[in-house]
């Protein structure tokens, strides 16, 4: 494969999926690419479910090896549950993964040495012909810096000023329960099926994704399910606060919620959702939440540094396209050094494409949150980014 002469090292600031995406497909065009994660290890594969969209498949089949169809959950109609329990049936096909299989594969195909968690990166600079990225005491030169760390990035004002991401005034609330831990009866009613609930300035969803290690058959799956909740400020700053006090700002995760929020959320789920839902709700031992943001740039490149995945644009999970978005920065990126005569010729096209198809997501989910009554409720709530 060919790349641009004036591209040979490449650093990644961020390892989840983002980072991973581009660590890839980059290694995969023969370039020298390292990664830096602050976290350590690997994380608790009890994450949250993911639609699979199309370069997310594509990816993990071409550049993983991975046969999607093996490592997803295959749905094969919508069911949309009204406040006594009715249901109307959409056929809709629709493939559901979880998002530590998507991480397991990008871990697994990425040379390890290449991948350096518990290394936050403390500074980032432009360089001559590149990026100098600083790790501690040590300072790296590459020819590209990609800034891949998440809605809260701390370098991406580096290339959009102004840029950081806004509390949109709702939280989504989510649970994972194994398949086993159901009552037989209750997980035969979300089988094969996406269901929704809609009620006033809510919204419910569950699906059912792989179990550990990324198994798929019956009986050994997890049901994951979401649930947006309008929140203001002071209401978000509370449930945010964990058992021990501590503040979370702007999510929560798993064994840390509060008893009373915890409470709060099954008396909620008692008066508000129908009953199989509420019975999801109520089998869930440790609930976790995270708030709903809002970001968007007007540039994602700034010479040799580039903002990708939710570092550039912080979109809503109803578009169920964040996952998606950053396989596509990354896919975009690998046929743009392919086929650009210069590296800045490649850069280039590459932001004009993701540019245009990121604001059009960002202002989709917008959309969807007014759609659904959820968005326009007045916060304080601090800023990301």
């Amino acid at each position: 494969m060919t790349t641009p002469p004036d591209i040979s090292t490449v650093g990644i600031v961020g390892g989840s999926l983002g980072g991973l995406f581009h660590a890839v497909a980059l290694t995969e065009l023969g370039l020298d690419v390292n990664v830096w994660e602050r976290s350590t290890g690997r994380p608790d594969d009890r994450g949250a479910g993911i639609v699979m969209q199309p370069s997310v498949a594509w990816f993990l089949s071409e550049f993983c090896g991975v046969d999607t169809n093996q490592v997803s959950v295959p749905v094969t109609h919508r069911q949309f549950f009204t406040k006594d329990g009715n249901v109307r049936i959409m056929p809709m096909r629709q493939q559901m993964i979880s998002w530590g299989t998507i991480y397991k594969a990008l871990r697994d195909k990425l040379p390890g040495e290449r991948y350096h968690d518990g290394q936050p990166v403390t500074a980032l600079a432009p360089a001559p012909g590149g990026a100098t990225i600083h790790v501690g005491d040590a300072a790296h030169a590459v020819d590209l810096a990609v800034i891949a760390d998440g809605s809260a990035s701390g370098h991406r004002g580096l290339v959009a000023p102004g840029g950081a991401s806004r509390y949109a005034g709702y939280v989504a609330y989510r649970g994972v329960i194994d398949e086993a831990d159901l009552p037989q009866e209750l997980a035969t009613r979300f089988r094969d099926a996406f269901s929704f609930y809609d009620g006033d300035r809510t919204q419910f969803l569950c699906y059912f994704i792989p179990g550990d290690f990324g198994t798929t058959t019956p009986g050994r799956r997890r049901m994951n399910w979401v649930w947006y909740v309008r929140a203001d400020a002071s209401e978000l700053e509370r449930i945010t606060t964990d058992r021990n006090g501590i503040g979370h700002s702007l999510s929560l995760p798993p064994g840390l919620i509060a008893s009373q929020v915890h409470t709060d959320l099954l008396v909620r789920a008692r008066s508000t959702l129908p009953q199989p839902l509420r019975e999801l709700v109520e089998h869930t031992r440790e609930p976790f939440l995270q708030a709903i943001l809002d970001g968007r740039v007007t540039r994602m490149r700034n010479d040799r540094m580039l903002l990708t995945g939710d570092a550039a644009f912080v979109v809503r999970p109803h578009t169920a396209a964040s996952a998606e978005k950053a396989a596509a920065d990354a896919i975009t990126l690998f046929h743009a050094l392919q086929q650009a005569p210069s590296a800045d010729a490649a850069l280039q096209a590459w932001e004009q494409v993701r540019l245009a198809e990121g604001a059009a997501i960002y202002s989709q989910g917008v959309a969807l949150g007014h759609r659904l009554g959820l968005s326009g409720m007045e916060t304080t709530a601090a800023t990301t980014g």
